[in-house]
């Protein structure tokens, strides 16, 4: 008997191996998995030379944001979005600069964005553009909202219903506004 309980005390101690080694196994692939990281996209080499469109949102509609963006950009415009801003940079700084050199402002609208503060703060920037330089703003409808007054005497864009065909064609329709003019004469 004595073989016998040897040879279990080992198969035991095997066993607590292998179960630890699957345990650790385990915890260091779902620390190693990345996180789903947003798409990395480069900003303008010469920040100067401005962007085709600066994306405003609430944190609350980052995905949205930065699905339009990453198509928009797709479509070959210069984009700004704040959650592209590269590191090392200040957020306030860079969002100032796009809005000064930027040809067209975005604001997503949906239940969320005129609680935020600093939207409310782009939405103000956005419109004095519009006003002192001839800049476009397009309101982005992505929930049911009612517009504040000053976006909603402007036609908006509708993206309520993602994969549906009017989304792609205002999508499509959105994609031409943005698209700089050219001075063929």
């Amino acid at each position: 008997m004595g073989s016998v309980e040897l040879a279990l005390g080992v198969i035991g101690a095997v066993a607590t191996v292998i179960a630890t080694a699957i345990q650790v196994r385990d915890r260091l692939s779902r620390r190693r998995a990345p996180a789903a990281a947003p798409p990395t996209v480069e900003p303008p080499a010469d920040p100067g030379g401005g962007y085709d469109a600066f994306v405003s949102y609430a944190r609350a509609d980052t995905r949205t944001a930065r699905a339009l963006a990453t198509r928009l950009h797709a479509e070959g415009l210069r984009v700004f979005l704040a959650e592209w801003i590269g590191p090392g940079l200040v957020e306030t700084l860079e969002k100032e600069t796009a809005l000064r050199t930027t040809a067209n402002g975005i604001l997503v609208f949906s239940g969320t964005t005129m609680n935020d503060a600093a939207i409310r703060d782009e939405y103000a920037a956005l419109l004095r553009r519009v006003h002192s330089g001839g800049r476009r703003f397009i309101p982005v409808l992505v929930d049911d909202v009612d517009l504040p007054p000053f976006a909603e005497i402007r036609r908006p864009v509708d993206l309520r219903s993602p994969g549906s065909a009017p989304y792609d064609q205002n999508l499509t329709a959105l994609v031409r506004a943005l698209q700089p003019r050219s001075d063929a004469t």
